[in-house]
């Protein structure tokens, strides 16, 4: 058996160890060390989505806070982009999978998608104490869909993804306002929900919740896309930095021009019946109300999932994953962003963590001080954490099941092994 070589941005998995993959999880047989560039990433995305919940979108004017402008939206997307790259990474990375290993691993996926469910719809119950909708119930939904692509080449992956990006907005737009069969409005992803309503749980993921599937599916399957290459290229880290900003600038462009000289951002005050004073305006661009008019689809706004805001969240999701794997090819910038890196690798449990704090309501009135203290303790417990015990808490339990059951998959695919 071949030993795999360690790169820069990388380390060389330890002699007995189970290899890991770059989502924290126990990879496909063979050797693979750790991508320092995507924890590094990760780490970025989970301290971007925490500020989010800490700090209001909008001041008391409809202007959007400086956290907004910066992390609204991208932090998300940047999670569920980084997803689809440790997908790759547990199916074959490179090579894909093929036969008993696609069984195997599918088998693994679907075991993982229902415990973060778990977990998510669990978490979902402190949605009413600390104001968030969760993200994880949507992460399983979507690993689930993910089970078909685990062995679909470069080119499926992002026929895939562009196929979410031109009809997802489209199907948001046009249900609109419209009452779907099952769907329980206002409704938080919890166990309880999961057992009165399934059918309006169902809508919520793929619709009408803070991250339609509909929608992110494109974020994860450009993310299982770009796993499938080759991460260790600097080359393939200044297409994805200069891409993705390029993509990103090239998505506002057109809004601007969509919204102002073509008129939309007047038919779009004008069917709302809103006043257009700058405050009103202001929120129409950084906090809409989703909207049926197809003018809606050339709003920038954060979480708007319209057709500018999925492209350019997806290009600076790029730009962050090559800015990160750049970086990561410096020995001493991999060493001082060690614990960025560590909390990346565990960021299920971080994530977790950081929603069961916000619930308590502790340091409400001062959301400067609870976001410095949530950074500095998560980087601090995780750098600590990895360096002792390995793997967080919860990903050492799903990585456990998740592994449990591709053995079993590969068990009951063996019969029909020809070998």
């Amino acid at each position: 058996m071949s030993t795999a070589v360690p790169v820069p941005g990388e380390r060389a998995v330890p002699p007995g160890r189970a290899p890991i993959d770059g989502g924290g999880t126990a990879a496909a047989p063979g050797p693979r060390p750790r991508v320092a560039g995507v924890d590094i990433a990760r780490g970025l995305a989970l301290v971007g989505m925490a500020a989010t919940h800490v700090f209001d979108s909008l001041d008391d004017d409809g202007r959007p806070g400086l956290v907004h402008v910066v992390a609204g939206g991208r932090a998300a997307t940047t999670f569920v982009l980084l997803a689809g790259v440790s997908l790759a990474f547990l199916s074959g990375g490179r090579r894909g999978v093929r036969g008993r290993e696609r069984v195997s691993a599918s088998a693994g996926l679907a075991v993982r998608a229902a415990l973060i469910g778990v977990i998510g719809l669990v978490l979902g119950h402190l949605g009413a104490a600390n104001g968030i909708d969760g993200i994880l119930p949507f992460y399983a939904l979507l690993f689930l869909l993910a089970i078909p692509l685990l062995g679909a080449p470069v080119p499926v992956l992002l026929g895939v993804a562009a196929a979410a990006i031109a009809l997802g907005p489209l199907l948001l737009v046009a249900t609109a306002g419209a009452e779907l069969p099952f769907a329980e409005p206002g409704g938080e992803p919890t166990l309880a929900m999961l057992v009165r309503d399934p059918g309006g749980l169902l809508a919520l993921l793929l619709l009408t919740g803070e991250y339609p599937v509909v929608v992110y599916l494109a974020y994860l399957c450009a993310g299982m896309a770009i796993g499938r290459l080759d991460l260790r290229s600097p080359r393939l880290a200044w297409v994805l930095l200069l891409g993705g900003a390029a993509l990103a600038a090239t998505a506002r462009v057109a809004s601007a021009v969509l919204l102002n000289p073509m008129g939309g951002l007047r038919r779009l005050i004008e069917q709302d019946d809103r006043d257009d004073d700058p405050a009103a305006v202001s929120e129409l661009l950084w906090s809409p109300e989703r909207s049926s008019s197809w003018d809606y689809l050339a709003i920038p706004a954060p979480h708007s999932h319209t057709t500018v805001d999925v492209l350019h969240t997806l290009g600076s999701a790029a730009a962050v994953l090559g800015a990160a794997l750049l970086l990561s090819r410096v020995p001493a910038v991999i060493k001082a962003l060690s614990p960025l890196a560590a909390a990346g690798a565990m960021s299920l449990t971080l994530y977790s963590g950081h929603l069961v704090l916000l619930a308590t309501g502790i340091l409400d009135d001062r959301p400067g001080l609870l976001f410095v203290g949530m950074v500095v303790g998560g980087l601090a417990l995780a750098w600590v954490w990895r360096r002792r015990f390995g793997r967080g808490p919860l990903e050492a339990l799903v990585t456990s099941a998740s592994a449990a059951a591709r053995r079993a998959g590969d068990r009951r695919a063996a019969p029909a092994d020809p070998g």
